[in-house]
C-alpha cells in the first residue's frame, strides 16, 4: 500500500523541531547576534577581526530534526574573519583567535573545554545546558576572489579548502524551491541515518547530513524534481545501496573534480575539488550500502502490502518505533 504526501508529513512533522519549542532556542539565538553584532561594532581593532556572522546547516535549510537522545539540536555559525591573509596558512592561530574571541563574548562559559585537543579543528563548539542547543562556530577568512569564495579549515584537522557559504545556502534555496517536498525527504533519510547509527562521530565516519542533502539533491537534477515523498525516499535507498556511479558533482560549481580514493565521490556545489565524502572509510560506506539495500526492499514490500496497518509496520521497521502517520 501507497503512502500519500498527507501521511508521510505527519511523521516528518513529529521528527522536526515542533515550533512550539523552538522559542528558548531562538532566545538562545536572538542573544548570540546580539552578542556577536555589538562585539562586531565595538571592535575598532585595525588588524585581525570579525566582520560579520551567518547562521548555516541545517537551521537555516530548515532540515533540522528534534533533539533526541545522543543527537541535540544543533546549529552551523560561521564567522568571518578578516585583516591578515596569513591565517588561511595558519589555522592553530585561526583557531586560537576565534577561542579568545568567544570567550569575551561568552566569558562565564569554557570555551576551550570544548574544542578539539590538538586544535585545527573546522568548528569548535559552545554548548547551552538549559536547552542543550551546540553550535558549531565555523571561522572562515574571504578570498578576493571568486566573490563570495573564502577559506576554510576541515573538521577534524587535515588542511583547508575553498568554497562558497553562501553558495551552499542558495543552492539548496533553489532546491528548495523547485521541490517543496525536498526538506521533509532530508528530514526523513537523516532520522533513519540517525536509527541505525551512521552517523559521524568524532571517532568515526559516515552519512553526514549534507551528503544526504547533496545526494538527494542530484536525483532532483539528474532523474527528475520529485515531490513524492514515499518515492523519493525509495529512490534515495536505491540509488546507495544500487548505483554503479562513483561521482556525484554539479555542473554550476568552479573547477573540475580531484582524484578521490574515497569509494564514492560527492561533490560541493560550489567548488567540484571538494570532496564532501573525504573521510569516508570502503568498509563504512559498504555497511551504508547495506542498511539502504536493507530499507529500500522493506519499503518495496511495504507498497506490496494491502492494508495500511502492515504498510506502516514495514516504514517502522526502517525508520524506528517513532514512525507513525497518525495526525
Amino acid at each position: 500500500m501507497r503512502l500519500s504526501n498527507i501521511e508521510l508529513r505527519n511523521f516528518i512533522k513529529r521528527i522536526k523541531l515542533p515550533a512550539d519549542q523552538m522559542g528558548p532556542f531562538r532566545d538562545q539565538m536572538n542573544n548570540l547576534r546580539d552578542r556577536l553584532s555589538d562585539k562586531i561594532d565595538e571592535d575598532d581593532k585595525t588588524g585581525i577581526r570579525v566582520t560579520k556572522f551567518l547562521i548555516a546547516g541545517s537551521w537555516k535549510k530548515h532540515t533540522i530534526l528534534r533533539p533526541s537522545g545522543d543527537h541535540p539540536i544543533d546549529i552551523d555559525l560561521v564567522l568571518f574573519v578578516e585583516g591578515d591573509q596569513s591565517l588561511a596558512n595558519d589555522l592553530e592561530s585561526l583557531h586560537d583567535f576565534i577561542v579568545e574571541y568567544l570567550q569575551a563574548i561568552y566569558p562565564t562559559k569554557d570555551i576551550a573545554r570544548d574544542t578539539d585537543a590538538e586544535g585545527k579543528t573546522k568548528s569548535i563548539k559552545v554548548k547551552f545546558i538549559g536547552t542543550g542547543m551546540e553550535l558549531d562556530i565555523v571561522p572562515v577568512v574571504p578570498l578576493d576572489a571568486p566573490p563570495e569564495y573564502v577559506w576554510q579549515p576541515e573538521r577534524g584537522g587535515g588542511g583547508k579548502y575553498i568554497t562558497s557559504i553562501a553558495g551552499q545556502l542558495a543552492f539548496f534555496a533553489t532546491r528548495r524551491r523547485f521541490n517543496p517536498s525536498i526538506t521533509g525527504i532530508v528530514r526523513a533519510i537523516k532520522w533513519w541515518r540517525n536509527y541505525k547509527e551512521l552517523k559521524p562521530s568524532k571517532f568515526e565516519p559516515g552519512l553526514s547530513s549534507y551528503a544526504i542533502e547533496l545526494i538527494a539533491s542530484y536525483l532532483d537534477l539528474t532523474k527528475g524534481v520529485e515531490e513524492n515523498i514515499e518515492e523519493a525516499i525509495i529512490r534515495f535507498f536505491q540509488f546507495v545501496a544500487t548505483s554503479d556511479i562513483k561521482t556525484i558533482s554539479f555542473a554550476m560549481a568552479i573547477n573540475s573534480v580531484a582524484q578521490f580514493q574515497t569509494p564514492i565521490f560527492i561533490g560541493d556545489p560550489t567548488n567540484n575539488e571538494n570532496n564532501v565524502a573525504k573521510k569516508l572509510t570502503d568498509q563504512k560506506w559498504q555497511e551504508i550500502r547495506e542498511d539502504t539495500f536493507t530499507a529500500w526492499e522493506a519499503l518495496n514490500i511495504a507498497q506490496a502490502r494491502n492494508n495500511q496497518g502492515d504498510t506502516a509496520e514495514e516504514w517502522k521497521s526502517v525508520f524506528g518505533p517513532s514512525f507513525s502517520i497518525k495526525p
